[in-house]
């Protein structure tokens, strides 16, 4: 199901460069694709063309601008506010919105300066955002939700036309545990919030009651490291990466509506054996970061480290979902046994170290009280051995008075 895409060598060589990426993204007109190049600080923007050839998608990428900016400090996740505006949230606490040049009058290489940037320590909610998704109505203003691994929240930022901050909120906060991607449905009914920590993706109803003590509607499971997550334009399926696992799942619903639980449908592998355990540095690493759906419903893109861009059949992907392909909820569940056993492995370590430090603790108080009570008897024997010595002198003085008066009588002459 793989897409070879078409590319010039100049092309590949800097999708090669890339190192850590994060997110990618396809403009609202379907020209351009984002990746976000987390290392170098910078965004990675394609021009790019989806077609059909035989029957089965084609991508062909003409050209890259490789931006950057001072304002880039890890750049971790990015969407399109329009197809030259793009928002994009760093690890290092600020979300600049990039206006991109012309493709027709970009270089290799550019360097952008800001319209306008949310910044961390004027906005206290902003903490590690992580991810971003733009809700955009058909005029302004225009919506930011971001995902902030730091604080364990969403929050909504409103923004003009101008990329001037209207107002700021905390969205979601109950039950999130670093929270590391976001996705907005077609019809903007549902938010989808991948919830790294407890491995799974909350589901929530965009409605005006939602807020920071919600409850989710939906829960999608059987996925180790939840990351990129999309709906697809009819709001039926939903694809998420799996940072954990080689692979992207694929979740179902026959109206679009997405309460209660959910396990994938089918997980598709993306990735090569060999490209996963090169990546796998520890247990969250190695599968796919960032994900999205071309505007065609044509294509999946993937990014991640050892995989900086790949492409794939999103029909096929969907055609052999529906037909029952294998799915890792076995595979899901002895991820959480495994986790679970190492959690409480570590916790009887600490309480063996906690328990051995208490009883060295113990030890070390018994022996100084040994030293102080052995002090104390010293002390006390010192100061009878001195009073002894005291009183053996008075003795003496006494004695050796009257002798002294005795002798001095004796020598005075008659």
């Amino acid at each position: 199901m793989e897409i070879e895409y078409r590319a010039s060598d100049e092309v590949r060589d800097v999708i090669a460069s890339l190192g850590r990426t994060e997110d990618v993204r396809f403009s609202p007109n379907n020209r351009r694709l984002a990746i976000a190049a987390f290392r170098h600080n910078a965004v990675a923007v394609f021009d790019v063309e989806v077609g059909r050839i035989g029957g089965r998608p084609q991508v062909t990428l003409s050209r890259v601008t490789k931006c950057t900016s001072p304002c880039l400090n890890y750049p971790h996740g990015l969407d399109f506010i329009d197809d030259d505006t793009i928002a994009v949230v760093s690890r290092g606490g600020d979300v600049p919105i990039l206006k991109l040049p012309a493709s027709n009058n970009a270089g290799p290489i550019c360097e952008l300066s800001p319209v306008r940037i949310l910044r961390s320590d004027e906005t206290p909610s902003l903490v590690f955002p992580g991810s971003v998704a733009v809700i955009r109505p058909a005029r302004s203003p225009y919506e930011l939700l971001i995902c902030n691994s730091g604080g364990n929240t969403v929050t909504r930022h409103v923004l003009d036309g101008n990329g001037t901050a209207a107002s700021c909120s905390v969205l979601l906060q109950k039950w999130l545990g670093t929270p590391d991607g976001v996705s907005i449905s077609g019809d903007q009914r549902w938010i989808a919030i991948s919830n790294h920590d407890a491995h799974n993706v909350m589901l929530y109803r965009n409605e005006p009651s939602l807020n920071e003590g919600s409850d989710p509607d939906g829960i999608l499971r059987s996925v180790t490291y939840p990351h990129g997550v999309r709906f697809t334009a009819d709001g039926r399926h939903i694809l998420l990466a799996d940072a954990g696992a080689p692979y992207v799942h694929v979740y179902a619903s026959d109206d679009g509506s997405w309460h209660g639980l959910h396990n994938p449908l089918a997980s598709i592998r993306v990735m090569a054996q060999s490209t996963y355990e090169a990546g796998r540095n520890n247990p969250k690493e190695g599968g796919p970061k960032g994900i999205d759906l071309d505007k065609s419903m044509s294509v999946l893109a993937t990014t991640c480290e050892c995989q900086p861009l790949a492409f794939f059949d999103l029909p096929a992907i969907l055609q052999r979902a529906s037909e029952g392909a294998r799915v890792l909820e076995l595979s899901y569940e002895l991820h959480l046994v495994d986790e679970t056993m190492q959690a409480q492995a570590k916790v009887t370590a600490a309480e063996r170290h906690a328990a051995s430090e208490t009883s060295r603790a113990k030890a070390a108080e018994h022996r100084a009280a040994y030293e102080t009570t052995r002090a104390e008897k010293f002390k006390a024997k010192a100061a009878k051995e001195k009073a002894k010595r005291k009183a053996a002198k008075g003795a003496v003085r006494r004695i050796a008075a009257p002798l002294g008066r005795l002798y001095s009588a004796l020598r005075r002459p008659n």
